[in-house]
C-alpha cells in the first residue's frame, strides 16, 4: 500500500477585524458618524453661506478622515478638541480621573512621534473611548481594558469590577531603543501573534509612515532581527507577551 501524502498545513483562521463603528461603542459620541470624502477641502468652498464655524469643522473632519477610515465618529471631534487644550482628562483605575498633559499621555501609551495622530489611532482601534458628562458639558477619556471581538459583545473598561486585563502588553523600551518605524512593526507583529493572525504586509504597507508592502516587509525583518518580537513577558503577563512593568 502506498503512503498517504501529507496534506498542506492549514493556515490559522484569521478573525475578521471589525471597524470601530461596527463594534458600536457606547456613548452619545458614537451615535453620529461623518462620512469624509477623500477630496474634501474646506478652502475650495466659495459660498458665503458657509460660516467660519462650519468651515473649521470641515477642516477638522478632513484631517481626521484618513485616521478613521473616512468614517469619523462625533466622539473623535470631542477628542480632537481635548487635544487642542494640551491636557487629556483620563478615567482609568479610579473614579476621580486624571488630567494628564498630552506629552505624558502619549508617552504612557508608547507613542512619542505625532502625538495628535497617536492618540487618535488609539481611539480608532478601540484602545480608548470618549464619553461625555452632560451635566457639566465636558468630554473625557475612558481607557478600554478589552474591546469586543465582534458586534454585540460588551466593552470592558479599566476600573470596572467586571473588566479584564488587556491581553497584549506593549514594550516601552522599544520606543527608545529602536527607530520609531521598527518599534511600530514590533508592536504590530506582537499583536498579530496574540490574535493568532498572519501579518499582512499589504495592509500594513498602507499605514501612515509605511511606504507600501515592500517597505512593510523590510520593517518586519528589522523588527524580528531586534529580538523584541520573540521576547517573553514577566510572570504577571500572559505567556508570550511583552511587559511594560518596570522592576522595583
Amino acid at each position: 500500500m502506498g503512503r498517504k501524502k501529507p496534506g498542506k498545513p492549514r493556515r490559522p483562521r484569521v478573525p475578521r477585524q471589525y471597524t470601530l463603528q461596527e463594534l458600536q461603542p457606547p456613548g452619545e459620541g458614537y451615535e453620529e458618524w461623518f462620512l469624509v470624502t477623500a477630496d474634501m477641502n474646506a478652502d475650495q468652498i466659495d459660498d458665503p453661506r458657509v460660516s467660519d464655524e462650519a468651515r473649521a469643522l470641515m477642516k477638522r473632519l478632513a484631517r481626521l478622515g484618513p485616521l478613521y477610515g473616512n468614517k469619523v465618529p462625533k466622539a473623535a471631534l470631542y477628542l480632537d478638541e481635548l487635544i487642542d487644550t494640551g491636557q487629556l482628562p483620563i478615567f482609568g483605575d479610579g473614579e476621580e480621573g486624571t488630567l494628564m498633559p498630552l506629552a505624558e499621555a502619549a508617552a504612557r501609551f508608547g507613542y512619542t512621534a505625532d502625538m495628535r495622530q497617536s492618540v487618535h489611532r488609539l481611539h480608532a482601534v478601540g484602545a480608548l473611548l470618549v464619553d461625555t458628562d452632560d451635566e457639566h458639558d465636558i468630554a473625557f477619556i475612558r481607557m478600554v481594558a478589552k474591546r469586543p471581538e465582534e458586534p454585540g459583545q460588551p466593552w470592558r473598561f479599566q476600573g470596572d469590577p467586571d473588566a479584564v486585563t488587556a491581553m497584549t502588553c506593549m514594550p516601552n523600551r522599544i520606543w527608545e531603543e529602536l527607530p520609531l518605524e521598527v518599534a511600530g512593526a514590533v508592536a504590530y507583529l506582537r499583536m498579530c501573534r496574540s490574535g493568532l493572525e498572519e501579518p499582512d504586509a499589504e495592509a500594513y504597507g498602507q499605514h501612515d509612515g509605511v511606504n507600501g508592502a515592500a517597505h512593510a516587509r523590510e520593517l518586519f525583518a528589522a523588527a524580528l532581527a531586534s529580538g523584541a518580537v520573540d521576547e517573553k513577558g514577566c510572570e504577571a503577563c500572559p505567556a508570550g507577551h511583552l511587559c511594560t512593568r518596570t522592576e522595583g
